[in-house]
């Protein structure tokens, strides 16, 4: 029999009790992990209500498929919530740096089964929510800004979204914080291997051997090296499915040992997934 188990988080520590009595919808048995479709709602408590509410724990998605629910943050633990409609497309975005917010705006929808139409539930700028139709998002991918530019001041904002520009370009952002239309850049296939950024002491910021894909031979990317630099290099494997989510209540007395360093060292449908505190194993993955 399964037990019930109720937790209260308070002062960042979780008190656990138990009953006999079965609880419905969760699952604490062995067992293939699944995915529920849908996205998690944007529901956060307060840290000063944590110690009132009690709640029923979950792991992962598994825990919460008898009910179709989705295993979500709820701001002081993992718990079992409906998912909510996300309708296509993308919210404008918001400039947070020319407004000056004397209150936090008013919560006017809480996702986009609350707005109607093809509207959607977007943030604003001081902090709320409200339902905006959504913004033209062109195929490709904007190139990446000169990071060691000195801007004497930021470039202008020459339009807002996709939809301003002309054919095939995009409105991306300039390395002085402004906006313009720009041609997208290719996006060869696969993913970049991860790099290790806290095992490696540079002496100096490596060399910017290329600017994006297109410029790589074969099936090779633009990759982000360790010291900060770009060079064409051979993408690595990725198999399908979701890594788990990790449990971010754990205190870590140290680093987890990085085990592997992509998907590819992982046997049969295992993934390299991210550890709790910070390393890398084989794990099987949450299906998609």
């Amino acid at each position: 029999m399964t037990a019930r188990v109720y937790c209260a988080v308070l002062l960042c520590l979780s008190g656990c009790w138990s009953s006999t009595e079965a609880a419905p919808g969760l699952n604490i048995t062995g067992g293939e992990k699944i995915h529920v479709t849908g996205v998690c709602p944007n529901t956060k408590y307060e840290a000063e209500m944590c110690a009132r509410i009690r709640f029923v724990p979950c792991a992962d998605d598994r825990d919460c498929a008898k009910k179709n629910e989705k295993c979500c943050s709820n701001g002081c633990g993992l718990a079992c919530m409906p998912p909510v409609t996300v309708k296509p497309g993308v919210c404008p975005s918001t400039n947070n740096e020319v407004v000056r917010c004397i209150r936090k705006d008013e919560e006017l929808c809480a996702d986009d089964s609350e707005c109607p139409n093809k509207e959607k539930c977007c943030s604003t700028v001081c902090g709320g929510h409200q339902c905006t139709a959504p913004v033209t998002v062109k195929p490709g991918v904007c190139p990446i800004t000169n990071e060691e530019i000195s801007c004497f001041r930021k470039d202008d904002d020459l339009c807002a979204d996709d939809s301003e520009c002309p054919k095939k370009q995009k409105c991306c952002s300039t390395a002085c914080g402004g906006h313009k239309c720009t041609a997208p850049v290719t996006v060869k296939p696969g993913v970049c291997p991860r790099t290790n950024f806290e095992e490696i002491r540079c002496i100096k910021k490596g060399d910017e051997l290329c600017a994006d894909d297109s410029e790589c031979p074969k099936k090779e990317k633009c990759c982000s090296t360790a010291c900060g630099g770009r060079q064409c290099t051979a993408p690595v494997t990725v198999k399908p499915g979701v890594c788990p989510i990790t449990n971010e209540e754990i205190r870590c007395i140290r680093k987890d040992d990085d085990l592997c360093a992509d998907d590819s060292e992982c046997p049969k449908k295992q993934k390299c997934c991210s550890t709790a505190c910070g390393g890398h194993k084989c794990t099987a993955p949450v299906t998609v």
